[in-house]
């Protein structure tokens, strides 16, 4: 058998020492040709060290701090605006018509759909070199080519959630590319993807155990998210089945009926994360590097928590009540001390009421004195921010597990799943709720136990800024609470308020696309209205992302036939028919009294 090399593509190009290795291995260094041995391990591995999986920093940078970000919009995040010249700044334009909306609204999202194909090429050079292979050599390679598809098929969904209609089925076709692709419909590529996910999870095992030992020990080294642990394969290709065919659920039923049934079989059995494999690529140091952390750091103080989560997590006054409140709200939010003795902690989110907001501060009752972990000591954070933001200790700081799925969400789908009868979970919607709860909560101290970066502090500080995890039994506690309120809801769709409400809280800014895609499908969770001056829901929601402008110039002709959906009003094909013209609001606003 020829021997395997372990390095990437990209480690070889980027040695200048092996120049004459290279001149050896290729004809011509400059052009790729190199044997397929040498390389399909490497091709994988880089496919999973996309922006998809571990963020990229300006990406987040606008996604952050772009007023017109769906993150925004959608109430995932929000931030206090320092003076009225921010809300006169808002009025003037005309939120509520999505006719005339700022082009920029969607901020950086051309660029995710060009990467879409630009970094996951890789799929279409492993598939031409596993063309080239037979016999062993095919055997031990196998794996990447399946594995590959399932990393292509999960981003390519994240695109269908956001363009509805994209070039797929003619693209990613390697060294045999069309230049010009046409659009496929989202749900024939929904249906293709499923039935991927369905193959390839069947028949991955069949497939490792023909791989020789050698073959073996290099995807334990290649595959950076599972280390070669085929079941966890075949259990996360299982959660993206299930997730997917819920999401179509609404309009090709009896197809994810069967699939759902068959996906929840074997899910994952733990949180499954990963950590890039140079530490160096996702840490902060004086406020430079990192990728998702660098976005999060530099534009944290637009990070304020909105009254829409809050007031689901603080569910009383503003101090947080161990036995009262959500246990996982320390976690995620940075509480603000109200006084010098650091023992009374408060969290209060940002009303969408932008009157109100103004009135706060020119009263002076509420005033983002110190809006950005950067120059200042945890301390005077802790102290001085009068509203609260995501932790830095679970974001901007943290040296963060890179998600890939969580047994949170999985409780979530699983809800939706019996609450709806799409399949026999063996539990009530309710149980799984409450099982959520649990999990999610294990989740957000794990995350907020990370190491970080936000120095060394004063105990009480600490306790704020690291809380200790409540027990066992309040955990529990407040898990049934939620059930309770859960199973008590009059119907389905006041059910789904409340799933939703908790898919919000878990996924939050870690997962902002995921949150999203779920708001527009099923329009929960309800969101605030926007208030400010005399304009009320003065925020419309947008359906899709418009194309980048290139596909005009660059694909026009099969643009052309798909551009008449170009706009930002378009639903995406999963949302049913009869949740299309309901309201993404609530009547009236989370906080009455004032202005």
């Amino acid at each position: 058998m020829k021997k395997i090399f372990y390095l990437s593509i990209v480690s070889l190009f980027a040695t200048v020492s092996c120049t004459r290795e290279l001149d050896d291995l290729w004809e011509n260094p400059n052009k790729y040709t190199p044997k397929p041995e040498h390389v399909i391990s490497g091709l994988f591995t880089n496919m999973q060290q996309t922006r998809f999986f571990k963020g990229d920093y300006g990406e987040w940078y606008w996604l952050l701090g772009s007023e017109n970000s769906f993150i925004h919009h959608a109430q995932i995040i929000t931030y206090v605006p320092y003076s009225a010249s921010w809300c006169q700044w808002f009025e003037a334009y005309p939120y509520g018509d999505m006719s005339k909306y700022p082009s920029m609204v969607s901020g950086n999202h051309d660029r995710r759909f060009k990467a879409l194909y630009s970094e996951l090429k890789n799929f279409g050079l492993i598939a031409d070199e596993l063309s080239e292979l037979s016999g062993a050599e095919l055997d031990d390679n196998l794996i990447y080519g399946q594995l590959s598809t399932v990393i292509r098929n999960i981003v390519a969904l994240q695109a269908v959630d956001l363009f509805n209609k994209i070039p797929f089925s003619e693209a990613y076709r390697g060294t045999h590319a069309m230049f010009f692709p046409k659009y496929d419909d989202g749900d024939e590529i929904y249906r293709s993807v499923i039935g991927d996910y369905k193959a390839i999870a069947e028949g991955l095992p069949a497939v490792y155990e023909k791989m020789s030992a050698k073959a073996k020990s290099t995807f334990a080294i290649q595959d950076i998210f599972f280390k070669g642990n085929v079941d966890k394969w075949v259990r996360f290709i299982n959660a993206h089945r299930l997730k997917a065919s819920i999401r179509i659920s609404g309009v090709e039923g009896d197809f994810a009926k069967t699939h759902i049934a068959g996906a929840i079989s074997k899910l994952p059995a733990e949180d499954l994360t990963f950590q890039c494999p140079d530490p160096n690529e996702n840490r902060l140091s004086n406020g430079a590097g990192g990728l998702i952390q660098r976005g999060w750091y530099e534009m944290h103080y637009m990070t304020c928590i909105p009254d829409v989560m809050m007031m689901r997590m603080n569910r009383g006054d503003s101090l947080y009540r161990v036995a009262e409140d959500d246990p996982r709200l320390p976690a995620i939010v940075c509480g603000h001390a109200i006084d010098s003795t650091f023992e009374k902690v408060e969290y209060t989110g940002v009303s969408m009421n932008w009157n109100r907001n103004r009135y706060l501060r020119e009263k002076g009752i509420r005033v983002p004195r110190v809006v950005t972990p950067k120059g200042i000591t945890m301390e005077n954070y802790v102290r001085r921010n009068e509203w609260n933001y995501y932790s830095p200790a679970s974001f901007a700081l943290n040296e963060l597990p890179l998600y890939l799925f969580s047994l949170g969400e999985i409780d979530l789908l699983l809800a939706e799943t019996a609450l709806k009868g799409l399949a026999n979970t063996g539990k009530s919607a309710g149980e799984h709720v409450r099982d959520a709860l649990v999990h999610s909560t294990d989740f957000w101290y794990m995350i907020n136990a990370s190491p970080d970066y936000c120095g060394n502090m004063p105990t009480k500080v600490d306790a704020i800024v690291h809380p200790a995890k409540p027990d066992a039994a309040v955990i529990q506690r407040y898990a049934s609470t939620i059930q309770s309120e859960f199973n008590a809801a009059a119907g389905i769709e006041d059910k789904m308020e409340i799933l939703m409400q908790q898919k919000y809280i878990h996924l939050n800014m870690l997962q902002p696309y995921e949150c999203f895609a779920e708001l527009r499908r099923t329009r929960h969770p309800k969101l605030e209205p926007v208030t400010s001056g005399s304009l009320v829901n003065a925020v419309a929601m947008w359906e899709r992302f418009k194309y980048p402008a290139s596909e005009l110039s660059t694909n026009f002709e099969n643009y052309s036939k798909v551009s008449a959906e170009d706009n930002y009003t378009s639903p995406i094909f999963w949302v049913p028919k009869d949740k299309r013209n309901e309201t993404y609001f609530m009547p009236k606003q989370l906080k009455p009294g004032l202005p």
